[in-house]
């Protein structure tokens, strides 16, 4: 009874793609033996009855059931990882399907393509319904952590798009807006990001994305470990590429179809940011501006004297608005007051 159970959870295990290299020789031990044989086409055949399919007849089931079960075996004893090598993970489960769609071509049977097509049914739903979306508004700021262990601080006004599992052993997801990255390291599963027609490949590393579709200009900045950056056709052709490195910084510009890269002096910021620690360096105010607005989801109003000034410091967004402005106007010269729909701020740097 309990070699049932254990036979019956690593068969769904395998079917999942979550057997462990150890665990796919337990499995095809277990069902070689011939005490199992009965349990083997039993789960085979649930398997088969699942879906909406027209029932089979019953000839027909132990026929295709025969057929199958012969492709599963050799497709698992394909995936023992040798003794030279026990680390070796086994193949996308992907692989069986494929050798059963060939099996068919060979067999010509009607009744083994609706199997492989149930079992395409389920994999396409599965992908749907792991498939999130999360999006933050002005003033939100969310930390997502995804089934493999990467981290992703997303940054408000920001949409971000993923699959919780592999998809075609890839890790995908989509932005628009602004995220910072902690990948997991994982050299069999590539990470890639897609931003309008910019395209970022990872393996393990960390970096920020700005993605900001309205104004058509995209940047990948690397704070450790190595990235691909893409430029896309509208046919996914890549037109060209970039790879980064620590403290470089890939710029592309939808409009203008460029991608172009250069060094930074420091990746400080960044990291400060995704705790919602704004830093600037000699930036326009109006850019500085920008982000309070959507830090804090405030209406704040510029006078065309302080557009021209260039702002220096840090901005703790977990404090109140009010203080970040008055900590502001106080590094320009100017001064800020309140309205009945937020804040102006007036004069500054360019005042005599």
């Amino acid at each position: 009874m309990k070699d049932q159970i254990y036979i019956k959870s690593l068969f769904k295990k395998y079917l999942d793609d979550e057997c462990t290299p150890d665990e796919i020789n337990e499995l095809f031990k277990l069902i070689s033996k011939k005490e199992n044989e009965e349990l083997f086409n039993s789960l085979i055949g649930n398997e088969l009855s699942k879906d909406t399919l027209k029932p089979l007849k019953a000839e027909q089931e132990d026929k295709i059931i025969t057929k199958v079960k012969s492709v599963i075996l050799s497709e698992i004893r394909a995936q023992i990882p040798p003794k030279s090598n026990p680390s070796k993970f086994p193949y996308k489960i992907a692989n069986t399907w494929l050798k059963i769609a060939a099996l068919w071509l060979v067999v010509g049977s009607a009744t083994l393509f609706f199997f492989y097509q149930h079992f395409t049914d389920i994999y396409n739903a599965h992908i749907k319904n792991s498939s999130k979306q999360i999006v933050t508004q002005n003033g939100q700021r969310k930390l997502i952590k995804l089934f493999d262990g990467t981290k992703i601080w997303l940054s408000p006004s920001s949409t971000i798009k993923y699959a919780d599992q592999l998809v075609n052993s890839y890790r995908e997801v989509t932005l628009d807006g602004e995220a910072y990255f902690e990948v997991a390291k994982d050299k069999k599963h590539p990470f890639i990001i897609h931003s309008g027609r910019m395209q970022t490949q990872v393996v393990g590393t960390s970096f920020n994305i700005k993605s900001d579709s309205k104004q058509n200009l995209y940047s990948v900045t690397v704070v450790t470990g190595v990235v691909k950056v893409a430029m896309l056709a509208a046919n996914k052709h890549k037109l060209s590429e970039v790879t980064l490195r620590p403290k470089q910084q890939a710029e592309y510009n939808n409009a203008q179809a460029t991608l172009t890269e250069k060094s930074i002096p420091t990746v400080a910021p960044l990291l400060k940011k995704r705790n919602g620690i704004l830093s600037y360096d000699g930036t326009l105010v109006p850019e500085v501006v920008a982000d309070f607005r959507r830090y804090y989801n405030q209406d704040i109003e510029l006078e065309n004297k302080s557009a021209s000034c260039l702002c220096y410091g840090e901005f703790d967004t977990s404090k109140p608005i009010d203080i970040v402005l008055r900590q502001l106007v106080a590094a320009i010269g100017a001064t800020v007051r309140q309205t009945d729909k937020g804040y102006v701020i007036v004069g500054g740097c360019s005042d005599k």
